[in-house]
């Protein structure tokens, strides 16, 4: 098994959510609502994230509609659909997690590390257990899939209870051989696709995040308020498959603006998949890839 190999100082930051409103705090270099800490890690400390990203923590409830682009049928090899109606064609993949371990695959020039990251709550828990201190003895483990899904028979998952600010979460940097998280250009691909259910039980909304020069510490344009490209997921407990091009994803609306009305994708940081708070929370995510 891989495990991380970069260590780096944590920040742990403590970010609220108003039901009705959104609210942002963040302390640390690595903020803008969730987490921050070392790159280049297998996991994620108790509101802080291993890869210098940030959390937003303004996850609401997924949208439905046919002008959702990602609106995506549920059977088991079926294609998504995009706003257009249209599935990708081509897919490099990112991760498929049949190694079972918390690297991302080494190829494209992609180094990165799975982990995990929480609001904090001291009554919460949460499963991979975030890595606050950045000691890389519990790196983020795959979960394997019974039953399978076709070929596919292990899943990047999280799940826990308790959570009350804004919620948790789990995802990896695109590019941190160093230990220090850099840019990772991806402006050949059109956007990203991946397959997503809920565990049994789970009643919470989940989003994809990705970060850029304008969303990211990293990039210098933000630091306590950076609020990253997201798009609300309709997810179910049955497994589909979500298309999602980097023009539909949109800033949360709560910290910083990017100064720009779209992702940089040549220039991208993380990506992360939230949940917002509820009693209990389950999200897999499998066969994640760039796609045109």
């Amino acid at each position: 098994m891989k495990t991380r190999i970069f260590l780096r100082a944590s920040t742990l930051v403590v970010c609220g959510l108003a039901v009705a409103a959104f609210a942002a705090c963040a302390d640390g270099d690595d903020n803008g609502g969730g987490g921050s800490g070392s790159t280049g890690a297998g996991t994620g400390g108790a509101g802080s994230a291993t890869s210098s990203g940030n959390v937003d923590p303004s996850t609401t409830a997924a949208t439905t509609g046919t002008t959702d682009p990602t609106t995506a049928s549920t059977g088991e090899g079926s294609s998504a659909t995009t706003g257009s109606g249209a599935g990708p064609q081509t897919i490099e993949m990112i991760d498929d997690m049949e190694d079972n371990d918390n690297a991302i695959l080494a190829d494209g020039g992609r180094v990165g590390y799975w982990y995990t990251f929480n609001d904090g709550t001291t009554t919460g828990t949460q499963t991979p257990p975030p890595d606050l201190e950045g000691t890389g003895e519990e790196p983020f483990t795959m979960t394997a899939l019974e039953p399978a899904r076709s070929q596919s028979t292990y899943a990047a998952r999280s799940w826990g209870a308790g959570f009350e600010t804004w919620g948790a979460g789990f995802g990896f940097d695109l590019n941190s051989p160093d230990g220090a998280k850099a840019a990772y250009d991806a402006s050949a691909y059109t956007g990203i696709t991946f397959w997503a259910k809920l565990g049994a039980g789970s009643g919470t909304a989940a989003s994809v995040m990705i970060s850029d020069p304008g969303t990211d510490p990293s990039g210098g344009a933000c630091s306590d308020q950076c609020d990253k490209w997201k798009m609300d997921l309709a997810v179910t407990e049955e497994w589909k498959q979500f298309t999602i091009p980097f023009a539909a994803l949109k800033q949360g609306g709560w910290g910083d603006p990017a100064g720009t009305d779209e992702i940089d994708a040549s220039k991208l940081y993380s990506i992360q998949f939230q949940v917002a708070q509820a009693p209990k929370f389950d999200l897999y995510i499998d066969d994640l890839g760039f796609y045109n």
